[in-house]
């Protein structure tokens, strides 16, 4: 879909933009207008603390605000001034590629593993049986984490009665046409889901490279 990019070349702008918690208040201007004490219910943050990064946005250029008269002080509505931002890497002060391709990992893992133990606490019996194992395959080694010690199976995830829960990670053996199908299929089974909606939210994370 074509789209009219709004380039950022300020280095405040760029830096309010590459920091996740900026990104993620930006992005929710991006879609919608909020006013700050709507935006601190939704994010379960205090109000001052939200209105002060709303402020820093908006100042930064990347936000503006529409006022709504009322008795006493008009209510402020944010939104973002684009709902499409480049940022250029050479703006940036990532020192490499790898940093720039990572920007978000750790924000990402650390709010993708709460859920994973959220969603497996249920699958542990006894506490002791949490347990790291390392062990052979018919693929090579594998390591992985287990609520029950030996006797559980990943397999076992797909029972009806276990949580909606995949955490899988490793090396494929593929020619480069099963890769590149591989890569449609997933693309292909993520549009399909993503088109279907539904009330619950999940976390994903789709990732295939050529490995050195």
């Amino acid at each position: 879909m074509p789209r009219t990019w709004m380039r950022l070349d300020d280095p405040h702008a760029t830096r309010l933009v590459l920091n996740p918690d900026y990104a993620h208040l930006l992005g929710l201007l991006m879609t919608r207008e909020w006013t700050a004490a709507g935006l601190a219910r939704h994010l379960h943050r205090p109000l001052n603390a939200t209105h002060h990064r709303l402020t820093r946005l908006r100042d930064a250029g990347l936000a503006v605000t529409r006022a709504e008269p009322r008795r006493g002080r008009p209510v402020q509505h944010y939104r973002a001034v684009s709902d499409a931002f480049l940022i250029p890497y050479h703006r940036t002060t990532l020192g490499s590629l790898e940093d720039l391709i990572g920007l978000h990992e750790d924000t990402f893992n650390a709010v993708f593993h709460r859920a994973v133990v959220q969603a497996g606490l249920p699958l542990v019996q006894r506490e002791e049986d949490i347990a790291v194992r390392l062990y052979t395959t018919p693929g090579g080694t594998r390591m992985d984490i287990t609520p029950r010690a030996g006797s559980f199976d990943l397999l076992d995830l797909l029972r009806d009665d276990a949580p909606a829960l995949t955490a899988n990670w490793g090396t494929l053996h593929l020619t480069r046409e099963d890769a590149k199908a591989l890569q449609r299929d997933l693309q292909a089974l993520l549009n399909h889901y993503g088109a279907r909606g539904g009330p619950d939210a999940y976390l994903y994370r789709l990732n295939l490279a050529p490995a050195d």
